[in-house]
């Protein structure tokens, strides 16, 4: 049985990481002052960054439904018989239940969603992990769950540079970011059961990745965990600092920098450093599939 696995954008640490597989990606869009970009297609990072640096509104929105159905019957003409695909967290996105509804109305039986209550690397790891087992013939219905093991014991941390993306998007009150702003304090954002909540606030970054880089190694062990450092235009002397600080708890080939999700960019605004700890794949490190 022919099984494919498709994702979206929302899972990239790098654009070529999947392509080299023959894992699907589906597109994710970004509106800038009204015009509609696709994620790795027609926009990046860069373009991003200097667009919501020069005061552009910047927003998200769900693909139209009849892009989805395409997408869906392009690759099952050619010749798969199922397909596993991946979303970021629902309780990010109305991704999953968008795509659930399709996968229910139009290829039932034939196209399984899976919700990773995760994003970027943790994503990415749940994603190489079912191909990993698809390449192996594993039945659809093992690889589902076993996956399930690639949701648990994981940690995401994020820190914007400022509060104003995230004003921007009625995430917090703009007097709450007024404030914010004018005194220096940055967010503290964590992802706890597929949710990203703050969690606290701090005026020193590199001072507090180089705590949880401590606190975390001690938790998760590099024999059985990936580290990833992403960052959107976040400053160089602290990204430099926090490999520093990776180096020498982790070992140089112990962690992958990469990049933020740019639906996660434009929430949170040019200047976010994130670090994210998830399972291995099938015992190998992210690195290698990279």
């Amino acid at each position: 049985m022919k099984t494919l696995i498709s994702t979206d954008t929302s899972c990239l640490v790098n654009y070529e990481s999947l392509k080299k597989y023959g894992i699907r990606t589906f597109a994710l869009n970004v509106i800038v002052d009204g015009q509609e970009y696709l994620d790795g297609i027609t926009i990046d990072q860069d373009t991003l960054k200097q667009a919501m640096r020069g005061g552009k509104d910047i927003k998200t929105s769900t693909p139209p439904l009849g892009e989805i159905i395409e997408y869906f019957e392009k690759l099952f003409e050619e010749g798969y018989e199922r397909i596993i695909h991946f979303t970021i967290s629902s309780k990010l996105s109305s991704m999953y239940e968008l795509f659930s509804n399709v996968a229910k109305q139009h290829f039932e039986g034939k196209l399984f969603i899976v919700d990773s209550y995760g994003l970027s690397s943790i994503m990415l790891s749940q994603v190489f992990a079912a191909y990993q087992m698809a390449e192996e013939d594993l039945p659809t219905e093992q690889i589902l769950s076993n996956i399930q093991a690639y949701k648990e014991n994981y940690s995401v941390t994020f820190i914007p540079e400022n509060l104003t993306a995230l004003k921007n998007g009625g995430r917090i009150s703009p007097a709450v970011a007024l404030i914010g702003n004018v005194l220096g304090i940055k967010p503290i954002i964590e992802l706890t059961d597929g949710a990203l909540e703050k969690q606290g606030t701090t005026k020193h970054v590199r001072r507090t990745f180089a705590e949880a880089i401590t606190s975390l190694s001690e938790k998760y062990q590099v024999s059985d965990y990936d580290y990833t450092l992403v960052n959107f235009d976040g400053k160089v002397e602290a990204v430099d600092y926090i490999t520093s600080v990776m180096e020498e708890k982790l070992g140089k080939e112990n962690y992958v920098l990469g990049i933020v999700p740019i639906n996660v960019c434009a929430h949170c605004g040019p200047g976010t450093i994130g670090l994210i700890v998830s399972k291995k794949i099938e015992g190998k490190s992210l690195r290698e599939f990279l």
